[in-house]
């Protein structure tokens, strides 16, 4: 019997993401005799970085000297501290700022909370890069700032919560919605006075419910997209609570698992939202020829 594989509408890039490849690609392509650098994973796809690669567009963790040339700075998607783009430019780079619009609300958010006197909560991964910058940010304005992905973690910061009057919130883009609630649920007892905003962006939540909804009707889910990636890493966790779950970074993996794909008749797919729409393509044209 011809198995049912639906794919979720909302799968593959996101606005930011879209917006960031296709204006470093054209920034590329518009000056041929510029170096363009990237500080850091423009987007977490190692795909898409070999591809940016490849139209000689470098990606670094450090920009090198300039040496008198009007090179280029492209600041990623997660975006990046103040100091990131004043050394950019004190080294003489044109700076091109591609932090996606739901991360820089995050910033000013997190930004005028602590302006206002709130000892500020940003919950998300630590190392994450959208993390650091949003700390970063924060931080220029006041210098307390606590980072916690989850209750556990937050539990250890519990007496020094309790010190401050005002408690703000923010959450990282990608996190999600339960675990905002999570958090929330227990400040509410040991805050004075708490603020939050809900800053997970409209297409996590859009992607993470369609899922959700798919899950509910399928023997399996696919989730295509890197390992690396917040959004894809989350959306996996979620849908593993509803049924059987892979997370896949390519159609090559898909071997792995032939057993549990055989043995599936109604196969859901969603990727993350770096996962570029070839990668996906080449996953649902495997799974036909099962």
């Amino acid at each position: 019997m011809k198995k049912n594989i639906k794919l979720a509408k909302h799968a593959g890039f996101c606005y930011g993401v879209k917006r960031a490849v296709e204006t470093t690609k054209k920034l590329k392509a518009e000056n041929k005799d510029k170096e363009i650098f990237v500080l850091g994973e423009l987007i977490h796809n190692s795909h898409v970085i070999n591809e940016l690669s490849a139209l000689g567009i470098h990606t670094v963790d450090e920009l090198p000297e300039n040496k008198g040339c009007e090179n280029i700075c492209v600041i990623r998607s997660h975006g990046a501290a103040p100091e990131v783009f004043e050394n950019a430019k004190q080294k003489g780079y044109e700076v091109v700022d591609l932090t996606c619009f739901d991360v820089k609300k995050v910033q000013q958010k997190a930004i005028e909370l602590v302006q206002e006197g709130f000892l500020l909560i940003i919950v998300g991964k630590p190392e994450h890069p959208e993390v650091c910058a949003i700390k970063a940010n924060a931080q220029t304005h006041g210098e307390k700032v606590l980072v916690a992905p989850d209750v556990d973690s937050l539990k250890a910061f519990e007496e020094e919560i309790k010190k401050h009057k005002k408690i703000g919130v923010v959450v990282q883009t990608t996190q999600r919605i339960e675990n905002l609630k999570n958090v929330v649920d227990y400040l509410l007892p040991i805050a004075k006075e708490i603020k939050v905003f809900n800053t997970i962006c409209a297409s996590t939540s859009l992607r993470q419910n369609e899922a959700k909804n798919l899950a509910q009707e399928s023997d399996l889910m696919i989730v295509v997209g890197s390992k690396k990636s917040a959004n894809t890493t989350h959306l996996a966790e979620i849908l593993s609570g509803i049924t059987k779950t892979i997370h896949i970074e390519t159609d090559e993996e898909l071997s792995n698992y032939d057993e549990l794909i055989k043995n599936a008749q109604n196969i859901g797919v969603t990727a993350g939202a770096s996962t570029p729409d070839a990668i996906i393509e080449n996953v649902i044209n495997k799974l036909n020829n099962y």
